[in-house]
């Protein structure tokens, strides 16, 4: 059986240029008839041509090419097998050296994350009027109400709310270049103040007790302020959501001679061993069915680096979640090198 003209794998893109070894097969009497393979099947087990009518056991040595995940040694080294069923008898084997295996989660999120970096842009331009209308018409009715009128009170959340949507479309479309974002000299301690008085009537917070330890003699720190009440605000929501409404979330900011920290962590369940090395990856989420993106996090990590800090996930001894965020205060250089 031959791979037939207009066959739907071989309309994706990407197929000879994917970065692990791949092979089309045909399970017949005899074993896994190859009808194809890509570039990187023919660097990595040394071969010069496309051992097509070759069986993928005598090409390879191994006699297990079972639909899921196993594992095969080849030449000393050790890989797995992902194979996929395909239609009429076909399978599709995705071979990967055993180290490198947990690097096939990034790469499988490539072509997600360039999808949407082109739509979040599309997105942010049709979300761009329809805020500033909002935006506009609140205004316009917060000078209709009496001051200390109740009423008004709701205007100025409507008006909050407004303004923080209009934020994080603008984080998204700048995902890969937040240093557009305007800088100035800005109190952490009232960042993280600023964002818990913004959730603290959410319905989620209800229910959950804010524990803060804020250093008096936190230095200021040049940042983006919005930028900042962003990574706070998906920190907090996250512990939130995990905490399921009720627990506590504790906060503690730390002045070091030559850095600031800043420690988030919750009462929840805390973060399962095997998600740690992937949990600020584009579009990871734990969170079932459509609730998470998983650029929360994702967008925490851009913004810190792009302020020269860092930011880590861990599972706090009490139990819960924890992140760690280390920012390094800025030097006259590097504050003359921003201003040009």
């Amino acid at each position: 059986m031959g791979v037939k003209e207009g066959d739907f794998l071989f309309k994706l893109e990407g197929f000879s240029s994917y970065p692990y070894p791949l092979a089309l097969t045909f399970l017949s009497e005899e074993g896994h008839t190859i009808l194809k393979v890509n570039q990187a099947f023919l660097t990595t087990f040394g071969l010069k041509s496309e051992p097509v009518s070759q069986t993928l056991e005598r090409v390879l040595g191994y006699f297990s090419f079972s639909p899921g995940l196993s594992l095969f040694p080849y030449e000393g080294a050790f890989y797995y097998s992902i194979t996929l069923s395909l239609d009429e008898g076909r399978h599709l084997h995705i071979l990967i050296r055993d180290r490198e295996l947990f690097k096939f989660h990034q790469w499988y999120h490539t072509d997600r994350l360039m999808s949407l970096g082109k739509l979040a842009g599309e997105i942010s331009h049709e979300l761009k009027n329809p805020l500033s209308g909002i935006l506009l018409y609140a205004e316009m009715l917060k000078d209709e109400i009496p001051s200390g009128s109740k009423a008004r009170e709701f205007v100025d959340k409507i008006i909050e709310l407004a303004r923080r949507c209009r934020i994080i479309s603008k984080t998204l479309l700048d995902f890969g270049k937040p240093d557009a974002e305007k800088k100035e000299w800005i109190d952490l301690n009232q960042v993280i103040l600023k964002v818990y008085n913004f959730l603290v009537d959410y319905h989620i917070f209800r229910e959950i007790k804010f524990e803060m330890k804020l250093d008096p003699k936190l230095p200021p720190f040049y940042a983006s302020q919005t930028q900042m009440e962003q990574v706070m605000l998906n920190l907090f929501i996250n512990a939130a959501e995990a905490m399921k409404g009720k627990g506590k979330i504790y906060v503690e900011t730390q002045a070091k001679p030559d850095r600031i920290i800043i420690v988030v962590e919750d009462t929840g369940p805390g973060i399962p061993p095997e998600v740690l090395p992937f949990i600020f990856d584009p579009f990871f989420t734990t969170k079932e069915g459509k609730e998470g993106s998983g650029l929360g996090l994702a967008i925490c990590a851009n913004i810190i680096k792009h302020h020269g800090g860092t930011i880590t996930a861990y599972n706090s001894p009490k139990g819960g979640a924890g992140f760690q965020i280390k920012l390094t205060l800025p030097t006259r250089e590097a504050l003359r090198s921003d201003v040009f």
